[in-house]
């Protein structure tokens, strides 16, 4: 037994072919349905008419009849398949059963039914030459039935917004797919770059770059975006618009103000009075976390809400401070500190990540190696006046807790001079002390933050 969709289908495809006056193919959709209705067996039955199948046309108005015996077309339309035979008693039966059903009316529209053919009573005292009904007029399926038999696509079609691995295109449901070899892998890593066509930003944490312009990426995220400096500023770049620049290969000397060459100078060895520090964070973090690391996954997906959410993929051996400059690139925080928090199982609270102490608490929160984090960010720069600007020469990552990391061509604000040789400035969320001699002064000179 056909299936309703199927059956609309046939019928639907016979109709037209009717159109066409192809009835041999109408014959064919019609014969394959194997439980027609009254009013398919009707329209097999005006097709067996015009292909001369007399025996068979009237089989299938005897169908018709069998299964609508008020369907007073069917019987006008037998009773002229009976004239033909010369089976006239037959046929003045059809038609008196035909005027019968009409239930006197003088006609019957059966537009409605699917059918674009009124049926008239006649006047007994006239005499009319035995007529049917005309050719290709046949009972069709409703519209919106032929409209439903198209799939609809209610859902749209999927694509890939956002994934921990940027060279992932498929929309379906896998798990993640590892990183292939190759050009990937190369794009995006830290060095000099070009775009072969235009990138036009549209949040103010991207940058703008125009096709053939040299950038220098300083950190490739695993969300698909690189940060970069392009035209002395720094921002967003997806890592798919980068190619890798031939000419950062050999040893290029790259012009800087001052016409400083690409060596970066020695910091000074005297340091501001109390400012002496501990060892940086990070030889102290991987001290204490040795032998805890084989507890824990390598890799965790972690969620960030904020405004908007990000997620990154990072190792659980991470630090604290690359923890935050991972998410403040991610996040598009040029200045602001950020403040993490992770929620507490057992107690359902909130709990500020300050240091790598609270660091290491937060890993026991892992959950299929995934985690949520909350975000609020705030101005480190509230009530501190900038006094001018200046441009990082090289890169520098300073020895001390108090000092403030930058990367060539980073813009710095600079808040106070500790002495001819130390200044402390602003740059990237991130407040502390840097040598004079690693930057150099911009022209112009900013009002008060």
């Amino acid at each position: 037994m056909s299936s309703y969709r199927d059956m609309i289908g046939d019928w639907d495809r016979a109709v037209r072919a009717i159109e066409q006056r192809d009835w041999l193919s109408a014959l064919s959709h019609l014969s394959r349905i194997t439980d027609p209705g009254s009013k398919i067996c009707f329209t097999l039955g005006c097709v067996r008419l015009r292909t001369g199948d007399l025996p068979g046309a009237l089989k299938a108005f005897d169908q018709t009849i069998a299964k609508d015996d008020r369907l007073a077309i069917c019987f006008f339309q037998r009773g002229a398949v009976h004239l033909r035979l010369e089976m006239l008693d037959e046929a003045l039966g059809d038609f008196k059963h035909a005027l019968n059903n009409l239930r006197g009316n003088s006609v019957i529209d059966y537009t409605q039914l699917g059918l674009r053919h009124r049926l008239h009573s006649w006047e007994r005292n006239n005499t009319f030459e035995p007529v049917d009904v005309p050719e290709g007029i046949v009972f069709k399926p409703r519209k919106h039935e032929v409209d439903e038999l198209n799939m609809k696509d209610f859902l749209g079609t999927p694509k890939v917004i956002s994934s921990v691995d940027p060279n992932d295109s498929f929309a379906g449901f896998k798990p993640l797919c590892p990183r292939k070899l190759g050009e990937q892998v190369v794009r995006g890593t830290r060095g000099y770059h070009y775009l072969p066509i235009d990138f036009t930003p549209k949040t103010a944490s991207e940058v703008e770059a125009k096709a053939g312009s040299v950038v220098f990426v300083l950190e490739n995220g695993e969300d698909g975006w690189s940060t970069v400096i392009a035209n002395n500023q720094r921002g967003l770049i997806p890592t798919a618009y980068l190619e890798v620049w031939a000419g950062s290969r050999g040893n290029k000397q790259r012009q800087v103000p001052g016409n400083v060459s690409q060596t970066a100078p020695q910091a000074p060895a005297s340091r501001p009075t109390g400012t002496e520090g501990a060892a940086h964070s990070k030889t102290v973090t991987s001290a204490a976390r040795s032998g805890k690391d084989c507890l824990l996954p390598e890799t965790v997906i972690i969620k960030v809400h904020y405004e908007y959410t990000v997620a990154t993929r990072v190792q659980p051996g991470i630090t604290y401070t690359d923890l935050l400059s991972n998410f403040k690139s991610k996040l598009g925080r040029q200045s602001g500190q950020i403040q993490l928090s992770y929620k507490d199982e057992e107690k359902q609270e909130l709990i500020m990540i300050r240091g790598d102490e609270d660091l290491d608490r937060m890993w026991n929160q892992i959950v299929d190696r995934r985690l949520t984090l909350w975000c609020k960010c705030t101005d480190p720069l509230s009530g501190r006046q900038v006094l001018y600007q200046t441009l990082a020469l090289y890169d520098y990552n300073g020895p001390g807790a108090e000092d403030m990391e930058f990367n060539e061509g980073d813009i710095i604000d600079v808040l106070s001079e500790v002495n001819e040789e130390w200044l402390e400035g602003h740059s990237n969320g991130n407040i502390g002390i840097f040598p004079r001699c690693f930057v150099s002064p911009r022209s112009s000179v900013i009002a008060d933050s």
